[in-house]
């Protein structure tokens, strides 16, 4: 079995998966409409419950890809109880 490739820190994995859900055009577009129509409350509020809502699933989905040692979808496999109806 070849070893797999793995990013040397753990920004550098945090910075290439936000790069590549997100793409950096959307994030200077969003930056420019929000400001031209006034809607500064708007993104405070959402990036408070995006981190009271995101930040758990996140860790949820790193910690099952790791003891399963698979990609999310592996690992929902790999640790589901056997005949179970997912």
């Amino acid at each position: 079995m070849q070893q797999r490739e793995q990013l040397a820190t753990r920004l550098g994995f945090l910075l290439v998966s936000a790069g590549c859900a997100v793409g950096l055009g959307n994030i200077w577009r969003f930056s420019y409409v929000t400001g031209e129509n006034g809607g500064g409350a708007f993104v405070v509020i959402y990036l408070i419950f995006l981190a009271i809502l995101g930040f758990p699933v996140m860790v949820m989905e790193f910690a099952m890809g790791r003891a399963a040692q698979k990609n999310l979808a592996g690992a929902m496999t790999a640790l589901e109880p056997k005949g179970s109806k997912w």
